[in-house]
């Protein structure tokens, strides 16, 4: 009987240390990153470190919604801290895509559209008609739904922290000057390509001074509801190959492993 328990004790221990289960839940806003949607095999030439699976996909939307989280817009988002009286729900989720791939659509919003669940793309500009990537119809039929917002990305998804101070500017600018015009409004939100420049407090002024009032890392974690602009808004990398039991942790805790 010690011997069982011991060997218990041990395996909870290790258990422990390696999983986060035991923390305390996070609170704040919940913000999960996606790339692909798509279903992976050798022929595919796409970023293999950056998919998810479509059943994968379903499964944790599921998920989301049994456990009563609420998926919002980056619009809704900017409204919570604008707005004294618009208040976000209880448990808010920001489901989010970068770059613009076009499994986005084929995929992944036809599963949104199934859920009635909405979400968010950082699109990068000069993607959007290339192989592989969204084409501006699909954009427009998304954001049309009232299902999908759209955030900057950059214009060519450069890496922030490899260019000059003009380069950025031209980057950030010009993103947020194109996608306004295609899409007839304001676009108030930047995520950062690999999350380049995210921690760099002179890239982060740039950004804020060419007109965004969000900015979104790469850092995985729960940032608080009160968002201050001191650093940048984290997100859970979401990957391929994890459990429920891993999507739990990170939404709930910030991370899902030590």
């Amino acid at each position: 009987m010690i011997i069982v328990f011991v060997t218990l004790s041990v395996i909870l221990l290790v258990f422990s240390i390696k999983y986060p289960w035991w923390l305390p839940n996070k609170k704040g806003i919940v913000v999960l990153m996606y790339h692909h949607i798509y279903n992976y095999d050798s022929t595919c030439n796409l970023e293999k470190e950056f998919y998810i699976e479509p059943e994968t996909f379903e499964k944790q939307i599921d998920f989301l919604l049994k456990h009563k989280y609420t998926p919002i817009t980056l619009e809704e988002l900017e409204k919570s801290y604008k707005d004294n009286f618009f208040k976000l729900p209880k448990k808010p989720v920001l489901i989010t895509f970068d770059d613009g791939w076009q499994d986005n659509y084929t995929n992944a919003y036809k599963i949104l559209k199934k859920k009635n669940v909405k979400a968010n793309i950082f699109i990068a500009y000069n993607y959007i008609g290339q192989k592989n990537c969204l084409t501006w119809e699909q954009v427009m039929e998304m954001k049309n739904s009232g299902l999908v917002s759209f955030g900057s990305h950059t214009v060519t998804h450069a890496s922030l922290s490899k260019l000059n101070e003009t380069e950025i500017v031209n980057e950030l600018k010009e993103s947020k000057k194109f996608l306004e015009e295609k899409l007839s409004q304001e676009i108030n939100c930047f995520a950062y390509p690999k999350g380049a420049g995210a921690a760099d407090e002179k890239i982060r002024k740039l950004v804020f001074e060419s007109g965004y009032l969000f900015d979104f890392s790469t850092k995985r974690g729960i940032t608080s509801f009160k968002y201050n602009k001191k650093k940048a808004i984290n997100r859970l990398y979401i990957k391929q190959g994890k459990s429920l039991f891993s999507f739990y942790l990170n939404i709930t805790k910030g991370k899902d492993s030590f």
